[in-house]
């Protein structure tokens, strides 16, 4: 078995903090990512002052056995109800990249 591994990129606040728990608690990670991406955001909804320590805009990369079986929506049907609260107030956008592990 794989040891899993987690990355983090750009700044990491609470709210990356919270994410990157919920979903490793949730889905048993082999790879989890989280990259916050809302420095690239300045200016647009959700941050709109370009705060350097803004947490709006984010992307997943996750690899766990939860996504065998699954199509790509319902992978994302899955995060998208787990990070709701998330979604609903303080992150503004989430691009996702959702795999099962490779198959040996």
């Amino acid at each position: 078995m794989a040891m899993a591994t987690t990355a983090e990129k750009g700044f990491i606040g609470p709210v990356a903090r919270n994410i990157a728990a919920k979903v490793s608690q949730a889905f048993a990670c082999d790879v989890l990512e989280v990259e916050n991406q809302s420095h690239h955001h300045a200016g647009h909804t959700g941050n709109p002052t370009g705060a350097a320590d803004a947490e709006t805009h984010f992307k997943l990369k996750i690899v766990s056995s939860a996504f065998e079986g699954k199509k790509l929506i319902e992978r994302h049907r899955m995060v998208n109800e787990l990070l709701k609260e998330e979604l609903d107030t303080s992150v503004h956008a989430l691009t996702m990249d959702l795999k099962p592990p490779p198959k040996h």
